[in-house]
């Protein structure tokens, strides 16, 4: 722990602050001028895709792979999260709260 973070102090939620970058850059630069609320999902994923691949491409090929798969374990995972949430009508991330 660094000396300027104080013991009480949480570590940030790293999944809330992707949400929110990703907020605010696609309020400043929108997908279109007729939808400025709209994400680009598919950019989004190919954000996020170069991310995975430019901090793994030192890994050797066994362990890129296995995080390959857990990425995708994981996605699937939240991705039923959110489906049973939006169903009981909670849908949503907690980082847009």
């Amino acid at each position: 722990m660094s000396d300027d973070q104080s013991a009480d102090e949480e570590r940030p939620c790293l999944h809330c602050l992707m949400v929110e970058l990703i907020d605010n850059f696609f309020g400043e630069y929108p997908v279109s001028a007729d939808e400025p609320d709209t994400v680009d999902t598919d950019e989004v994923v190919t954000a996020v895709a170069k991310t995975v691949a430019e901090l793994t491409y030192g890994q050797d090929a066994a362990g890129r792979q296995n995080l390959i798969e857990q990425l995708m374990r994981e996605v699937l995972k939240f991705d039923a999260e959110y489906r049973q949430q939006e169903e009981m009508g909670t849908a949503g991330s907690d980082a847009r709260h």
